[in-house]
């Protein structure tokens, strides 16, 4: 799915109608579907593929053979794919010259998730859909204008936030681990002026 739907070119622009169709197939397959504020990582994920598996060697142009030997992916004689367990840098990859940030890779998931818009919410019934309402995300969407910071803050909060349990309710991060998370990005996101977070723990 993923090759066709980029036409084997992993920019932007194909990635966002990947995810976009990752996302009509999933709700509609899965009646327990769930797309929260989280999601926006997967489109993090998709980002480092044009951004840091392009080699300079191909113009830094994220190819189907560059992305496949990184992935230990081949192709079968009848256009499917497996994984041979032989993940490798390609020959010649040259990697990009300038160091690539957290602003970079916001840009990047903003970029990519704006060109094709998804709803945040999930499943609820059959035929229903509810959206949320989570930070910079109003009747589960983001609106085009979303600064690079607010975006920042935004993924802050989900690092920090209080997340639902399927069981329990909401249940805070365990004071340890919002600590460590905090000593080691939280001086970022307070020089944006992100609020801090509260733990429920």
């Amino acid at each position: 799915m993923m090759v066709e739907a980029t036409e084997g070119q992993f920019n932007i622009s194909g990635l966002s109608r990947y995810r976009h169709q990752r996302w009509h197939q999933s709700q509609q397959e899965n009646p327990n579907f769930f797309f929260g504020p989280a999601g926006l990582l997967l489109y993090g994920d998709a980002a480092f593929l044009p951004e840091l598996y392009a080699s300079g060697s191909k113009d830094y142009k994220p190819d189907v053979e560059t992305i496949s030997t990184f992935f230990g992916a081949h192709q079968n004689p009848d256009g499917t794919w497996f994984y041979a367990r032989n993940e490798t840098i390609p020959e010649n990859f040259i990697n990009r010259v300038e160091p690539y940030g957290l602003k970079d890779e916001l840009n990047a998931i903003l970029s990519m998730y704006l060109e094709n818009p998804v709803l945040f919410g999930g499943n609820t019934a059959k035929g229903k859909f509810d959206t949320i309402n989570f930070g910079a995300i109003k009747d589960g969407k983001i609106e085009a204008g979303v600064s690079i910071d607010e975006a920042l803050c935004l993924i802050f909060q989900l690092l920090t936030a209080p997340m639902p349990g399927l069981l329990n309710g909401v249940a805070g991060l365990a004071t340890g681990a919002l600590e460590l998370v905090l000593s080691s990005v939280g001086d970022i996101f307070k020089d944006l002026g992100c609020p801090a977070p509260l733990n429920g723990a």
